[in-house]
């Protein structure tokens, strides 16, 4: 079911917290999007309830319409998971209904990961979109083993396969369900702040000039010592599945 179905569930869709690491929670672009997403796309926020509906929510996905140009993937922005929140909002802004659902983001509550429900939860995507009507799913996902080889570029990384399939369990998943990996945005998220920021963020000391290696990043941040800065930009990988 959908937010707009169920507005009554806002508190406990709200509640549930991603795996996200904490410098990505101050990623402008995306917290702006956890704030508005609620009430700018209610029917594209999917909640799963318990069987028994008693109001427990096990998990929730975030979608958006897009507009594109052609069929993937032309028309898929370098900049990934921001491209498509600003594509999303365009549209939006000009009445324009789109011709593809990007999937952002499915959270499952702790506890429940690694049971499937994840996997449902980007079934029940393709759904919402053939049901209304769109011609594409698109997503721009962020592998999570990705993480464990943060210097290999990621156009490496999505050529690793285990019997034919994507080594990564994410794009595993979506290729499962009948995407194909189709490129790599290569500025998908951007962090940025003061040295401080990130020290505060990761615990590390952020005191070497250059690449710096932090737990959870997709690659290295860079560490500016003459600027008291540090910025990471993450790649995501775009899949695609024509409906």
């Amino acid at each position: 079911m959908t937010l707009a179905e169920r507005p009554d569930l806002m508190g406990k869709v709200l509640a549930l917290k991603n795996s996200w690491p904490e410098f990505m929670r101050h990623e402008p672009i995306g917290e702006r999007f956890h704030i508005d997403a609620h009430a700018d796309y209610p029917e594209y926020v999917l909640v799963a309830v318990s069987a028994e509906d008693s109001g427990e929510v096990l998990a929730r996905a975030y979608c958006v319409p897009v507009g594109l140009d052609d069929v993937p993937p032309k028309g898929l922005p370098d900049s990934g998971w921001d491209g498509a929140v600003r594509q999303a909002h365009l549209a939006r802004l000009a009445g324009y209904k789109g011709d593809a659902v990007c999937g952002l983001e499915v959270v499952v509550r702790q506890g429940l990961r690694g049971t499937g429900i994840g996997t449902r939860m980007l079934r029940a995507m393709h759904d919402l979109a053939e049901a209304r009507g769109f011609r594409h799913f698109v997503a721009p996902v962020r592998p999570p083993g990705k993480a464990e080889v943060p210097e290999l570029p990621m156009s490496e990384y999505i050529q690793r396969t285990r019997n034919g399939l994507p080594e990564d369990p994410l794009l595993r998943a979506h290729v499962r369900l009948g995407a194909d990996i189709v490129g790599v945005a290569p500025a998908s998220m951007v962090v940025v702040g003061s040295l401080d920021n990130w020290r505060e963020w990761t615990g590390l000391p952020f005191d070497t000039h250059g690449p710096t290696v932090v737990p959870e990043a997709l690659t290295p941040v860079h560490c500016d010592l003459r600027h008291d800065s540090a910025a990471y930009i993450e790649p995501n990988v775009w899949v695609h599945r024509r409906l």
